[in-house]
């Protein structure tokens, strides 16, 4: 690799930095280099790690990271302005060398006071977003209230001459792809289940609490994304319908539901709606052993029957706020429909599924005209959705 100034990266306010390491010991150092764990303020992580240059700027045969995007540091700023306690994980930084100068055993670690000179290669191999916004955030204050806020990181020395050695740039590359590449995300559903940081978030958990079929409704969500016995859809898809029976996006609902009065209302409406559903749908056929045959073969517990279900949902509400004679008795199960079988001509004929060399295919796209021909059934008037 090409040695440069751009690829060098030594401190950027050419001082020397004071740590306290704590020595680690992990698989990467089979290939010669020494891992550390310590702290830095937000302050220090500004002045003394440099980001990489983003392409265009940086030839990208020379690069070890991806480019910082304007989408990732506004996401890390969405996340610290609307959480009420943000906590960023731990970063990784690469370093050519650093100067030991105390050891202390303490409670059977060891604990080093270093210094990483000011000329030292250094590198954030994870964690440029978070330093790009950090540094933001330094700028824009208007007091030092974040300048000792604290991050953790692991600390990789190659004792090379630089990090543009081949070698040094060799594992910084391969850690990015292990990290980003190898590593699986958490499923959508989990991710969701676990964030109560605005009201809607927690609209989704509270509605768990919901009678269907005399059970409540989180003993028919498949919580964590997976399938089991008695679950009929995942946490996401049950999220995918609550937007729709609400009428609105998540940004709109975020605010709505801000209002005390707003988020009771709502949630008694769910109550009402999954209750109806819990009557309405056959959800016991998945309390069988053969459960998961059961729900493959049916067409209720498809994603786009559930999100159909928060537009017929939508539509009955609609009537209500026009007619106080209309109650939730509107809401029957569709008799026309074989809900139990996907396979069924009934789904063909009206363009919900479609022969694929034999194979019965569910058409992407189709949780409308699902809704359309429910609500016609029921002679419920549809939303303004289904008649856009």
């Amino acid at each position: 690799m090409l040695h440069t100034e751009q690829n060098r990266m030594p401190s950027p306010s050419s001082a020397p930095l004071s740590l306290l390491l704590e020595k680690t010991k992990e698989g990467i150092e089979r290939r010669g280099v020494t891992t550390f764990e310590a702290t830095i303020t937000f302050k220090d992580l500004v002045a003394h790690f440099p980001i990489e240059a983003n392409a265009g700027i940086m030839p990208e045969a020379m690069k070890r990271q991806r480019d910082v995007d304007a989408a990732r540091v506004n996401g890390i700023k969405k996340y610290w302005m609307s959480s009420e306690g943000p906590v960023f994980p731990g970063m990784i930084m690469f370093a050519s060398t650093i100067e030991e100068v105390l050891t202390h055993n303490v409670a059977g670690k060891t604990l080093i006071e270093a210094i990483l000179p000011a000329d030292a290669c250094r590198f954030i191999a994870d964690g440029q977003g978070r330093t790009s916004f950090i540094k933001r955030l330094l700028e824009a204050g208007e007091s030092t209230e974040y300048e000792d806020f604290t991050i953790s990181f692991k600390l990789v020395v190659t004792h090379t001459t630089t990090l543009a050695d081949e070698k040094a740039a060799t594992i910084i590359r391969q850690l990015f792809s292990d990290l980003h590449v190898n590593l699986r995300k958490p499923s959508k559903s989990v991710s969701k289940l676990f964030d109560s940081s605005t009201p809607f978030a927690r609209l989704q958990n509270d509605v768990l609490e919901c009678d269907v079929g005399g059970v409540p409704l989180r003993s028919r969500i498949a919580l964590h994304g997976k399938i089991r016995r008695g679950t009929v859809w995942t946490y996401e898809q049950l999220c995918q319908m609550l937007s729709k029976f609400l009428g609105s996006a998540p940004a709109q609902l975020n605010k709505d539901l801000s209002d005390e009065s707003v988020y009771t209302a709502a949630l008694e409406l769910c109550n009402q709606f999954f209750c109806r559903i819990g009557a309405i749908l056959p959800m016991a056929e998945l309390d069988s052993d053969d459960y998961l045959a059961r729900h493959e073969q049916s067409m209720f517990t498809k994603a786009i029957f559930c999100s159909a279900m928060g537009y017929v949902g939508r539509s009955i509400v609609d009537e209500m706020l026009l007619d106080n004679t209309i109650t939730w008795d509107a809401l029957t199960a569709p008799a026309s429909m074989p809900l139990l079988s996907k396979d069924d001509k009934f789904w063909q004929s009206n363009k919900i599924t479609m022969s694929d060399d034999g194979r019965v295919k569910i058409i992407k796209g189709t949780d409308k005209r699902i809704a359309s021909l429910i609500c016609r059934e029921l002679r419920i008037y549809p939303c303004q959705e289904l008649a856009a």
